[in-house]
């Protein structure tokens, strides 16, 4: 076995920002979305959802699981699971149950993704491009708190 293998089928722990919630998935995701349809913005507060894709058998609830509430769109395959103590989302099972959702910003440690799909870009806010030009700092910008 090659130490990418060794990687590969380590578990990832995540969680909630409270902590309530944590969970282990092992670290093969078949895909990472970004997502940047009008519904994804809405239900993340941001310019386009992070959503990595696992096999169901790879994912186990480590505690927490009586604390998520989820959300589902009326008439529409999209869906949103989060922590009720501290709001942040949580995975939650696609809808015909085979796979978990993660989203990306719940796990620590880096991640090993098959495969990275930007969707809905033309739906991408205006605000939100070029944002590689930005200035970028390490911390807060002195007096900018």
């Amino acid at each position: 076995m090659t130490s990418l293998d060794n990687h590969s089928f380590h578990k990832n722990k995540g969680r909630c920002l409270c902590g309530v919630v944590s969970f282990a998935v092992i670290n093969t995701f078949e895909k990472l979305l970004l997502c940047s349809c009008e519904q994804c913005r809405q239900i993340t507060g941001s310019a386009f959802a992070s959503n990595l894709f696992v096999s169901i058998e790879g994912f186990d609830w480590l505690a927490g699981t009586g604390e998520i509430v989820s959300y589902q769109v009326p008439g529409r395959d999209i869906s949103k699971s989060f922590c009720r103590v501290c709001g942040s989302g949580v995975p939650w099972p696609n809808g015909d149950g085979t796979k978990m959702i993660v989203p990306a910003g719940s796990l620590s440690d880096p991640v090993n993704v098959v495969e990275r799909i930007r969707i809905f870009a033309s739906e991408q806010p205006a605000w939100a491009s070029g944002l590689e030009k930005v200035s970028r700092h390490a911390a807060f910008p002195e007096g900018r708190q």
